[in-house]
C-alpha cells in the first residue's frame, strides 16, 4: 500500500472497467489505411466542405491514457494544462459537456498515427490505450447523437469518427475489437453514421436547428413531468422553420417552446 504508483494503476483499472461496462451494443471501426491517403485526399476535405466540425487528435508518440485524453480535449476546444495531463475519468466526464465550436453541421473525430496507440508502455499495454480511445469516441456518439434532445435539451448532432493506420496494423485492431466490428474506410462505404447523417441532411440542409419542445403533450399523447425537463423533444421535422418539410398550419395548433434550461451558446 506504500507504493506511490498503486492508487494511480488503481484509477485506470477502475476506469477501463467502467467503460467496457457502459455500453453493450455493437460498435463499428472505420479505418482510414495511411496507404491509401483517403483520410487527407477525400474524406477530411469533404468533410471541411460541407462545416463538419474536425476534431484531429494525434496519436505520435502518445505516453499514456491520460495523454491520450488530454489530446482529444484540447481538440475539441477545452481548456488543458499546459504542462501536465487530465485524468481518465476527468477526460470522460469533460466529453459530454462540448461547448463553444460549432457542430450544427456535423462532429467528426479522428485518431490519426492511430498504431502509436499500440505502444509498449505499461499504461497501454494489452489494448488497453486504443480500447479507451475508442470508447470515448463511443461516448462521444451515444451521447451528442442520441441523447442530447431527449435528455440534455440541447441540438443532436451527426458524429463520425475513424482511426488512421497502416494496415499492418488492422489485425491488431481487429483481435481488439472483433474483426466483424471493423471496416475500411473508402469511396461508396456507409459508415455506421449515414442513416441519421441522411436524415438530418434532409431534415435540415443548414444544420441542426436548436431543440423544439412540446410542454402540453399534443403531438405524441404524453407529457413529461420530471422537473428538470422543458417538455417532451420533437423530432418530427414538420415542426421546424428551418426544414424544408416546415408545415406552418400544422404547426400553429400546438405550442412549441425551446429548452427553460440551457441558455444559448453564443459561439454557434
Amino acid at each position: 500500500m506504500n507504493n506511490p504508483h498503486f492508487d494511480v494503476g488503481l484509477l485506470k483499472k477502475i476506469t477501463i472497467w467502467f467503460m467496457k461496462k457502459e455500453y453493450k451494443d455493437e460498435f463499428i471501426v472505420p479505418v482510414f489505411t495511411q496507404e491509401s491517403g483517403y483520410w487527407e485526399q477525400v474524406m477530411k476535405p469533404r468533410l471541411q466542405q460541407q462545416g463538419w466540425y474536425i476534431a484531429e487528435v494525434d496519436c505520435a508518440n502518445v505516453e499514456d491514457i491520460e495523454d491520450c485524453g488530454t489530446r482529444l480535449l484540447g481538440e475539441l476546444n477545452f481548456k488543458v494544462p499546459e504542462h501536465g495531463y487530465i485524468n481518465a475519468m476527468g477526460v470522460k466526464d469533460n466529453i459530454t459537456d462540448i461547448y463553444g465550436i460549432n457542430m450544427r453541421k456535423g462532429l467528426f473525430v479522428f485518431y490519426k498515427n492511430f498504431e502509436d496507440i499500440f505502444s509498449t508502455h505499461p499504461d497501454l499495454h494489452q489494448g488497453y490505450g486504443a480500447e479507451f480511445m475508442l470508447q470515448l469516441i463511443e461516448r462521444i456518439v451515444h451521447h451528442y447523437s442520441r441523447l442530447r434532445g431527449n435528455i440534455y435539451e440541447e441540438f443532436p448532432v451527426v458524429a463520425g469518427y475513424g482511426v488512421g493506420l497502416p494496415t499492418s496494423y488492422i489485425p491488431q485492431l481487429e483481435e481488439l475489437m472483433g474483426a466483424e466490428n471493423v471496416m475500411i474506410a473508402g469511396e461508396g462505404v456507409r459508415y455506421p453514421w449515414s442513416d441519421f447523417e441522411e436524415e438530418q441532411r434532409r431534415n435540415f440542409p443548414n444544420g441542426a436547428p436548436d431543440p423544439l419542445y412540446d410542454k402540453e403533450g399534443v403531438i405524441y399523447g404524453f407529457t413529461n413531468d420530471y422537473d428538470d425537463a422543458t417538455g417532451v423533444f420533437v423530432d418530427d421535422p414538420r415542426y421546424y422553420p428551418e426544414s424544408p418539410f416546415y408545415d406552418p398550419a400544422l404547426a400553429s395548433k400546438v405550442h412549441l417552446v425551446h429548452s427553460e434550461f440551457d441558455e444559448p451558446d453564443p459561439s454557434v
